[in-house]
Order: C-alpha cells, then sequence, then structure tokens
C-alpha cells in the first residue's frame, strides 16, 4: 500500500512538471522546445535477470532542439518489475517487487529532422536509484460508499513491506529509434531501444527497454 501511495504522489509530481513544461512549449518556438511521454516493456540483462522479473516502464520528458541535426532532453524514467522465485526463497519472504527511478541528460543525434521517418542515436547518464522490497499479504480496514446501501466497512487484500533494498549510483545509457511525423503542428510517434548500465550495488542494474510514445 505505501509503494502504491509513493507512486501515486510521484505521478502527480509528473503530471505537475509535465503541464509547466507545456505551457513553457506554448509560449515559444513549437520547433525549440519539445516534450515527450512513453510506456513499454523492460527486459533485464546479465545477473540481475537472477533476482529481478522483466518488467514494464514509463518515461516522460522535455528539451531543446538545438540544429537541425542535435537536440537535448532531460528524462524522468520509472521501470517496475517482480521478484523471482528463486530470491524470494533465499530470502524466505512471501512476496516481493521493484523499481527503478532514473533522471538523465540524453544528447541525441537526429539523422532526418525533416523527413516523415526520422531516425535517430540518443545516449544519456544521471543518477539511477532502485529498490526492492518484500512483502507480507496483510488485510486492510476499507470504507465504500454505495448509493443504494450508503457507507459499508470492510477489509481488503493488501501487500505489507517487511523489508527492502535501496541502492543507487551513477548510469548511462546508449540505443537508437525513430520518429514518424503525425501532423504539420510537430506531432510525432516514436519508438526506441536502449541498453541501460546503472552502478547500483554489488551487481549492478542492466536493461534494455523498448519505449513507444509521442513526441512534441
Amino acid at each position: 500500500m505505501h509503494e502504491k501511495l509513493g507512486i501515486g504522489r510521484s505521478l502527480v509530481v509528473i503530471g505537475i512538471l509535465l503541464g509547466c513544461l507545456t505551457a513553457m512549449a506554448n509560449a515559444q518556438d513549437e520547433h525549440r522546445l519539445t516534450l515527450n511521454a512513453g510506456a513499454g516493456f523492460t527486459p533485464l540483462v546479465g545477473e540481475i535477470g537472477n533476482n529481478l522479473d522483466n518488467g514494464w516502464g514509463i518515461t516522460f520528458g522535455g528539451g531543446y532542439v538545438f540544429t537541425s541535426h542535435f537536440e537535448g532532453n532531460i528524462q524522468l524514467s520509472y521501470n517496475g518489475f517482480g521478484v523471482t522465485s528463486g530470491l524470494l526463497g533465499s530470502t524466505g519472504a512471501p512476496g516481493g517487487n521493484s523499481h527503478l527511478w532514473s533522471v538523465t541528460v540524453n544528447p541525441k543525434l537526429r539523422l532526418g529532422r525533416e523527413r516523415t521517418v526520422d531516425p535517430y542515436v540518443v545516449g544519456g547518464i544521471g543518477y539511477y536509484r532502485r529498490t526492492i522490497q518484500f512483502t507480507n499479504p496483510t488485510l486492510v480496514p476499507v470504507t465504500v460508499f454505495d448509493p443504494f446501501f450508503g457507507f459499508i466497512t470492510g477489509v481488503a487484500q493488501a501487500d505489507e513491506v517487511i523489508g527492502s533494498l535501496t541502492q543507487d549510483g551513477i548510469g548511462g545509457s546508449l540505443g537508437a529509434g525513430f520518429d514518424i511525423k503525425l501532423s504539420g503542428n510537430g506531432l510525432r510517434f516514436f519508438t526506441e531501444a536502449r541498453y541501460h548500465y546503472a552502478d547500483t550495488g554489488r551487481i549492478p542494474t542492466r536493461m534494455v527497454p523498448v519505449t513507444f510514445g509521442l513526441r512534441w
């Protein structure tokens, strides 16, 4: 439950940030300021895959177009993972989950910005924070409102965090993708894949998120 509340607060902050960036973009040259939002799946690579299951990710960001071939972006990303049965067995925990936050600066080399299909090469460097939580099923009191019966109290199943491990460090990424122009006002669909390496403790985080989204 605490994990869900934390994610909810983080998404609210992200929404406010995107709203501010959108206002800035409307006030500036649309060809210079950019916004993007995307989601996709996140396969893990290397030793980390022995402890965590492949997951999913979301990303939001904004940037500036310096030339027709070069731009820079600041990206905020969240990736969620499962915990393998092997790790749960070694700790004795009934359940678990993991997530990774990152904030990175991303230079991008565009190969055909004026074309309908615009391939690009992108890299990044920044801060990564990985958390693994071990949980135990529990029951919590809840109150719901029914138009006919009124307020009803009861219980619902939730996950109680019984232990966690957070590790952070510097990391980087390198990958490629392409944009597809959808309209004349700058809206584009994009897809990309990047290899990420983050120095998050004895076992580093290696992953290759594949992302689909929209860029303005």
